[in-house]
């Protein structure tokens, strides 16, 4: 419906069903449904995402659909929570965590920025994926990110997530280090953090795989300093000294 007209980056027409768009690089390509009322609403082909590279196509998982965008990220829609744009970075690891049919699930917002708006980041069905120009683009979800939120997210004093989610060497944890410290979890002893001159003396006697194996505590306050609790034992900071003991 009506004559094509100029839009940033190429051309355009409306249709009843949706309305198709064309630059040289690009061809052209359809856009319609929830997909193209969100696009419009992020500011179309002038938003993060510029023109699209695909028409709207089925998602891998056969639930959803999605269209690809010239700036490497995309629209993703599904029943259950509408449509949502990733981009950039945070789209590039989603894709290396195999997209939908990963860990996360489909997006649930779009890429937005962080509170203290260092970082961007994109929420998830199961957890999030933030970047900052230091630590990239990483991913953080279940327990380990419920306890993160514990603490306030990226301006709390964990700061942001350094690598993604990992599996402990011995198969039965999961892990994530973080700017200031880390979370390590197993089905056992739950989500605990271990930071500072404990997380450097745990490491250095093996992790989990040493014999005090996994925490069981958070680390806490305790007379004179410091301590975080594990299976084996504690690591006592002593706040005059600096020393870290085995209690």
């Amino acid at each position: 419906n009506g004559a094509e007209y100029a839009v940033p980056g190429g051309r355009a027409q409306n249709f009843t069903g949706g309305r198709v768009y064309w630059s040289p690089t690009t061809g052209a390509q359809e856009v319609h449904g929830s997909i193209l009322a969100h696009y419009l609403a992020i500011g179309g082909p002038s938003s993060a995402l510029g023109l699209p590279i695909t028409d709207e196509g089925p998602s891998a998982d056969g639930t959803g659909r999605y269209n690809n965008f010239a700036s490497g990220g995309a629209l993703y829609w599904s029943p259950t929570v509408g449509a949502h744009e990733v981009h950039g970075a945070i789209d590039a690891k989603w894709g290396a965590l195999s997209w939908e049919m990963g860990p996360h699930g489909y997006p649930i917002s779009d890429e937005t920025a962080t509170t203290d708006r260092i970082g961007r980041y994109n929420n998830f069905q199961d957890g999030s994926i933030y970047w900052t120009p230091k630590t990239g683009a990483q991913s953080i979800h279940g327990a380990i990110m419920a306890k993160w939120a514990e603490y306030q997210w990226e301006v709390g004093f964990l700061g942001y997530p350094l690598i993604d989610e990992f599996a402990t060497p011995d198969g039965i944890g999961r892990y994530n280090h973080l700017q200031g410290g880390s979370i390590y979890w197993t089905p056992a002893t739950g989500a605990h953090t271990v930071l500072g001159a404990i997380r450097d003396t745990w490491a250095a006697q093996g992790w989990e795989t040493g014999s005090l194996g996994y925490p069981t505590s958070d680390e806490h306050s305790v007379p004179g300093g410091r301590q975080s609790d594990f299976q084996g034992g504690s690591l006592f900071w002593d706040a005059t000294t600096g020393a870290v003991t085995r209690r």
